[in-house]
């Protein structure tokens, strides 16, 4: 991780001293989100078992804005970008501590994740033609969490009433950084207009948790989409 960073400014102060093209433009990222269990050695394995079938992905989204400085064959790309992620349940029936409305009989849990997150990312471009370009992509991203809520569905037949509480660990950490790689298409339709591509992975690096026999470590994996301009 040392070296990527060490790559990352290297790349960044090349860039900076050369003659580079300016862009900027706005990005979409609707992916799958789940999360990795970390688990200390006093957690048994019929714990970690139990969890692993109980928990899965959800449809999870970004958005944000990005600017893009790109040199010949490699650019620099930075931005802001809000993350709405996390996992959930699979439909489980009600227990006795739940306080469901009148005639649910299953549940699932969703536990939702809110950062602004804070990209560096090193791109590698290949020409395909005049108005084609393939690239590939790597890089960091430092990310600040907002807030975790967990949110109960009860099923009610066809119906469904959701339930929405403030997660009640105030172990979350502050800060958190990922893993980022993915390669894209970018396609000019002018000289001031482009359109990009992207399937991308991103891994974090850090826990939710700061201290806990049980963390989780999220991961996703989308298509990023975006606008350029030039």
């Amino acid at each position: 991780m040392k070296f990527l960073l060490a790559v990352i400014l290297l790349c960044i102060s090349t860039i900076a001293f050369s003659q580079a093209d300016f862009g900027w433009g706005l990005e979409v990222y609707p992916n799958f989100s789940h999360r990795r269990l970390a688990a200390e050695t006093t957690v048994s394995s019929k714990q970690i078992k139990e969890l692993e079938e109980l928990e899965a992905a959800r449809l999870s989204y970004g958005a944000g804005v990005f600017a893009q400085w790109r040199g010949g064959r490699a650019g620099f790309q930075t931005g802001l970008r809000f993350m709405d992620t996390g996992y959930r349940t699979v439909r489980t029936p009600l227990s006795a501590d739940d306080t469901p409305p009148s005639g649910a009989t299953e549940k699932r849990i969703v536990y939702q994740n809110l950062f602004l997150e804070a990209p560096a990312e090193l791109q590698f471009f290949q020409e395909l033609d005049d108005n084609n370009d393939f690239f590939f992509m790597t890089g960091l991203a430092l990310a600040y969490n907002l807030s975790n809520t967990n949110k109960t569905i009860y099923y009610t037949g066809d119906t469904q009433s959701v339930e929405s509480k403030k997660a009640e660990n105030d172990n979350f950490s502050s800060f958190s950084y990922s893993f980022l790689t993915g390669i894209g298409w970018d396609h000019q339709f002018s000289d001031r207009l482009s359109l990009v591509l992207q399937p991308t992975f991103q891994f974090w690096l850090r826990g939710l948790l700061i201290d806990a026999e049980i963390n989780r470590n999220l991961y996703s994996v989308g298509l990023r989409a975006g606008v350029k301009f030039r």
